[in-house]
């Protein structure tokens, strides 16, 4: 079923920079003015993980976006954030879009043959939580478990310490299996999606194969693209 409303178009550079910035100065105003009030350095924790979640939900997706590429499959869109899009270009053959608001992404992508769909299917929906538990374990490698699970008032282990727990975190809530209704249909997660990649016909994939980003776009296919990674 096909979507006739009008699709909003890209903001302008100067258009996504004020709504940016606006959002992301409450978001950090008010972090910034829990951690001053009764002011101990472990604060820094909570703000910490906050600024750390948009460039992890860039590093889930480009997992997904890699490993899609390197199983041979087509990679149609690549999008980070929700909302008006503020920039788009195009990294090979994907368009690649950084939307408004940086609190969930996804990757649109299809097979282009049918050697192990399913399996395949598996790991692109694992690749963007595995990517971060890799983060999150050599993180834990480098700083070493004793001080890495200690209580410090050390900036510098704070920012690693901070650094490994949204790491983690975000990736145990992408699999845990979830869903959510959309007006299309339902959209599942990376933890769902890994399940139901097993239990769909090689069929399913079959009918995948040379579908386009614009195609895609008219279904919410729980293989056809990892969503929402929140």
């Amino acid at each position: 079923m096909s979507d006739s409303a009008p699709r909003p178009g890209p903001l302008t550079a100067r258009q996504g920079g004020w709504a940016y910035g606006v959002f992301l100065a409450l978001m950090l105003g008010l972090f910034a003015a829990e951690i001053v009030h009764d002011y101990q350095p472990a604060k820094l924790s909570a703000f910490l993980v906050v600024l750390f979640w948009v460039p992890l939900l860039a590093l889930h997706e480009t997992g997904h976006a890699a490993a899609a590429w390197v199983l041979g499959w087509h990679v149609g869109q690549v999008v980070i954030g929700m909302g008006q899009t503020v920039n788009r270009f195009r990294l090979r053959a994907a368009v690649v879009e950084v939307r408004m608001f940086p609190v969930e992404g996804f990757v649109r992508c299809v097979p282009t043959n049918l050697r192990l769909p399913q399996l395949k299917s598996a790991v692109i929906y694992f690749a963007g939580p595995g990517v971060e538990l890799l983060l999150a374990g050599l993180v834990l490698l480098f700083v070493g478990p004793d001080k890495l699970f200690s209580r410090s008032d050390d900036y510098q282990l704070i920012l690693w310490q901070s650094l490994a727990a949204a790491a983690a975190a975000q990736a145990v809530v992408n699999l845990i299996p979830q869903s959510i209704q959309t007006p299309r249909g339902e959209m599942v997660n990376d933890g769902l999606g890994i399940i139901r990649s097993f239990s769909l016909p090689e069929a399913h994939y079959a009918a995948m194969i040379g579908q386009t980003c614009n195609e895609l776009e008219e279904t919410d296919d729980p293989v056809g693209w990892s969503t929402p990674d929140r």
